[in-house]
């Protein structure tokens, strides 16, 4: 293999790196967007389930508690979501190392026979 060569799939591994980067960035906000509209739907039936529940509006005070619940539920929620994005960008990166481990291997079995060593298991 040439030296160009070798710039060039790098230059490409580089290029899709950044092109799956962004991917998951774009994947990652629509997450998000869609568990804050799922908190704000979730909290607009409470409120309303709650109006018809007490048969009047909610004072200043029991507002400013339901937006601070809310609040609450959103960030809890949010949470959740970014601790399953984390497991599944875990999950992707692992696979990623075990096939390029495996693409590797003979590569490594081929360098240690040349230097008579015993390939690891």
């Amino acid at each position: 293999m040439a030296w160009n060569d070798l710039d060039m799939e790098l230059e490409r591994g580089k290029r899709d790196f950044e092109r799956r980067a962004e991917e998951v960035g774009r994947e990652i906000q629509r997450r998000i967007e869609r568990v804050e509209e799922r908190c704000k739907k979730a909290e607009e039936v409470r409120r309303s389930e709650w109006e018809k529940l007490e048969g009047r509006v909610m004072t200043a005070e029991e507002k400013q508690e339901r937006r601070s619940d809310e609040f609450l539920r959103l960030m809890t929620a949010v949470g959740q979501e970014h601790l399953r994005i984390i497991a599944a960008l875990d999950d992707d990166m692992r696979r990623g190392f075990a096939e390029i481990r495996d693409e590797n291997r003979p590569h490594t079995e081929a360098l240690l026979k040349v230097l008579d060593r015993l390939p690891p298991d």
